[in-house]
């Protein structure tokens, strides 16, 4: 037998995002949470769940995506990309459909991925 529950707007809003990607119904997704939090519960002790609730609400799924293409989100995605191991790609500028590949030692060179291997370009002849 279903019954209606009241839940805060910031989780359906949460479970609705996410259950998008995990292909769930929000109460699918609802469901699936709280059937995870029922199975851990009885495995951990008190500090660690109360650990893990603590970090489960440090920041919500939807108020990390509201922050894209604002200064501070760009920012947050640049130190993010630049704290990962090389190689680091990025756009090539001027050169639509390539990346610029930066190596650690500071080579950089423009080509494009096919078949899930990077190529470099062909030298643009000038005329």
């Amino acid at each position: 037998m279903s019954q209606p529950v009241k839940l805060s707007d910031q989780l359906i809003l949460d479970a609705r995002m996410t259950s998008v990607v995990a292909k769930r119904s929000i109460a699918g997704q609802i469901e699936f949470w709280a059937g995870l939090g029922r199975a851990i519960e009885g495995l951990l002790r008190g500090a660690e769940l109360r650990a893990l609730e603590k970090a489960g609400s440090a920041r919500r799924l939807s108020t990390a995506l509201a922050r894209p293409g604002t200064p501070a989100g760009d920012r947050r995605v640049a130190e993010f990309l630049a704290s990962q191991p090389f190689p680091h790609y990025e756009a090539a500028a001027g050169r639509p459909g390539f990346l610029l590949r930066a190596e650690a030692d500071g080579t950089r060179t423009v080509g494009r991925f096919v078949q899930r291997r990077f190529v470099p370009a062909k030298a643009s002849r000038k005329r």
